[in-house]
């Protein structure tokens, strides 16, 4: 990973073999990061992405090994119990024309990745939603 600011703008470039999660997470840690968005581009060839379902609290795990272009990265990065919490979003294009994605649990680039974080002043703690959706709410209370 590479990377250079420009104001409250991290323009970052990931590696061949670099898994994007984890290197997004060392990133907020080095720079303090406590909110942001990310919107990134890239190739990868090893994914892992799920899907929530609602109803039964629990997500759809789905894996990939093939060559994909990484066509839209997008999320946020918040706090969750004190601790540095992204919650990412991606889609994959295939060599057929499809487009496959998800929650984004894990990826390695291919070719490279081209991401922008958005730094934004302040932080947002998160919380588990224990009552309706089982998931890790944005918590303005806290």
């Amino acid at each position: 990973m590479d990377y250079r600011r420009f104001g409250d703008v991290l323009v970052v470039r990931l590696d061949r073999g670099e898994e994007i999660i984890s290197t997004l997470a060392e990133l907020a840690k080095r720079e303090k990061i406590s909110l942001a968005t990310v919107q990134g581009i890239g190739a990868c060839d090893q994914v892992k992405y799920s899907l929530y379902n609602v109803a039964e609290r629990s997500y759809s795990p789905n894996e990939l090994s093939e060559e994909l272009e990484l066509t839209s990265l997008n999320g946020n990065m918040s706090m969750m119990d004190g601790e540095q919490y992204n919650h990412l979003h991606a889609t994959f294009g295939r060599a057929d024309g499809s487009v496959v994605g998800g929650h984004l649990n894990e990826a390695i680039i291919s070719g490279t990745g081209e991401i922008f974080v958005h730094m934004i002043s302040g932080e947002v703690e998160r919380s588990k939603d224990q009552a309706e959706t089982g998931l890790n709410l944005f918590d303005f209370n806290k």
